[in-house]
């Protein structure tokens, strides 16, 4: 009978522990937290959004983020607008080199952005 419930003990830690172990797998794949300043266009057909980040120098071009919006995050707002976004990439889209899709302007997006805040910095882009 001790028997019975030390497994039942050593069960429940483990469904109790399940929750704990996905979310941080989950975590994992998102990749780390990163924070990007430009401006928000949408895409040639309307449907998606790109951000341009604010370049740092003139040397430099700047670089486009696909933006996925997460949560109840609403991007259509922040169109034409230099905001500061917070969010995360996927470690296999950060680590691509080739372009994965084209923007408004002619540019190509590099990596795709999960976005979990926007905080609006200017009503547009200049």
């Amino acid at each position: 009978m001790k028997k019975s419930y030390t497994y039942a003990a050593a069960l429940a830690v483990l469904l109790a522990a399940a929750p704990f172990a996905s979310a941080s797998d989950d975590d994992k794949a998102a990749g780390p937290s990163t924070t990007v300043t430009g401006c928000v266009t949408t895409t040639n057909d309307g449907k998606s959004f790109v951000l341009t980040e604010a370049s740092k120098d003139m040397q430099t071009p700047p670089k486009t983020w696909t933006l996925v919006a997460t949560g109840s995050v609403d991007l259509t707002k922040y169109a034409n607008h230099k905001v500061e976004i917070t969010g995360s990439s996927d470690k296999a889209d950060a680590s691509a080199t080739a372009p994965t899709s084209s923007t408004a302007a002619g540019a190509t997006a590099d990596t795709k952005l999960k976005v979990k805040a926007v905080k609006d910095i200017s009503n547009s882009c200049s």
